[in-house]
């Protein structure tokens, strides 16, 4: 067993154990950690499923009549594996729920600050993950890093069971924000978080469902959003097309494919 599958071992561990801590009590922590892994299993596998079976139907696959098994064993059992680390994550503001105690998580604009406030908040918020993830996904293309991602890249033709099919270490370093909704200082308008949280899922489940919509490809660029194409591209060259929601600081970094090409072109011109 390598080094990274130790360091994987030893974070769900980690992660798992520190409900012991929770000052709700490890009941609540363990209660709240249960219904969190059900309800977002429930939610991934069945959105992975559908993705997957119309994917598999599709005239417009990106890398044609598929040659290499949809490995949907393996992506699901990855993709529980991540679960496991958003699960520990979420039930920390869980467990404040479950006691009656307040979280960040508001469901009246008053409480968010107002609507200026949870439009500007919010905007800029999803500008600055997205930034993150980008970065964390370059990081993850290096030497140190590259084996704690390694396993997301064996998914060459990808389909929806491999979209969140990513390692502990991984997982923690996307989905850590969770944690941020215990805090009652941090406060989230419900409806808008909701929403975003649902298009994250379901845009990833799109962009790693190896076939694109014309009209959705067409649609997402104009937002700044991933599509299917992009994202396909870096599962086959994996050093280009990192972002992981928008496409913005791919075009900032000229890590856009077609970007490379064309400094390839002048690279090699007279």
């Amino acid at each position: 067993m390598t080094r990274a599958h130790w360091i994987e071992r030893l974070v769900f561990a980690v992660l798992v154990l520190a409900g012991l801590l929770c000052p709700q009590g490890p009941a609540r922590f363990y209660g709240a950690m249960v219904i969190a892994f059900v309800g977002i299993t429930c939610v991934l596998l069945p959105g992975a499923a559908l993705f997957t079976w119309l994917s598999e139907r599709s005239p417009s696959r990106l890398q044609g009549p598929r040659r290499l098994p949809t490995f949907a064993w393996r992506g699901t059992k990855d993709t529980l594996g991540a679960t496991l680390v958003a699960s520990c994550l979420l039930a920390w503001p869980l467990a404040r729920l479950r006691a009656g105690e307040p979280t960040g998580l508001v469901w009246t604009l008053e409480e968010a600050g107002g609507l200026g406030t949870v439009v500007l908040g919010n905007l800029f918020a999803l500008v600055a993950l997205d930034a993150w993830l980008y970065w964390k996904h370059r990081l993850l293309h290096t030497r140190w890093l590259f084996p704690f991602h390694r396993a997301h890249h064996g998914y060459r033709d990808p389909t929806s069971y491999s979209s969140f099919a990513v390692g502990a270490v991984e997982s923690l370093l996307t989905f850590f924000p969770i944690v941020l909704l215990a805090f009652p200082w941090a406060p989230h308008y419900a409806p808008v978080y909701f929403a975003l949280v649902a298009g994250f899922v379901t845009l990833n489940l799109y962009l790693h469902c190896g076939a694109q919509s014309r009209l959705v490809e067409a649609v997402l660029p104009r937002l700044w959003l991933n599509t299917s194409a992009f994202h396909n591209r870096h599962h086959a060259d994996a050093s280009v097309n990192f972002g992981e929601a928008l496409i913005l600081w791919d075009h900032l970094m000229g890590t856009r494919e077609a970007a490379r090409l064309d400094q390839a072109k002048s690279a090699s011109s007279p």
